[in-house]
């Protein structure tokens, strides 16, 4: 702790019989004793409480992570979609479906019965106008 070897503990010792003397060296010493072992106890005591509060800080950080997790997964499970009938069970999209437009976004490729009804009346009718219009040439 202090480096101090035996001799130096001897010498400080016949130092302290001189200067005290006989009858109240042993005194201190047990008022030293008594003095450090209520060093020790403050120290431990407050090693104890400040682990206590680590441990509670721990729990809260913990406790906030977790929240924030789930709050996460809940708005992603929320934003998601129900699967139209136009995506295959292995959430591939249908080549009909990729077929019926021009976009690649995944979101776009799925289109709802309703929608591939409009659309095909549309090139139906678009394709009977061609039909009927003469041609230059």
């Amino acid at each position: 702790m202090f480096n101090i070897g035996l001799p130096e503990l001897l010498i400080i010792g016949a130092i302290a019989l001189i200067v005290f003397g006989p009858n109240k060296l042993p005194e201190l010493a047990k008022a030293l004793g008594r003095a450090m072992r209520e060093f020790k106890k403050a120290t431990d005591e407050v090693k104890e409480s400040f682990e206590a509060e680590t441990r509670d800080l721990e729990e809260i950080k913990s406790t906030i992570t977790e929240e924030n997790v789930l709050g996460d997964l809940a708005r992603e499970i929320s934003s998601l979609e129900e699967p139209s009938p136009e995506t295959v069970t292995t959430g591939e999209v249908a080549p009909e479906a990729m077929a019926q437009t021009e976009t690649s976004s995944a979101e776009e490729i799925v289109i709802s019965p309703e929608e591939r009804e409009v659309e095909e009346k549309k090139e139906e009718g678009s394709e009977g106008i061609k039909e009927g219009t003469p041609s230059h040439g």
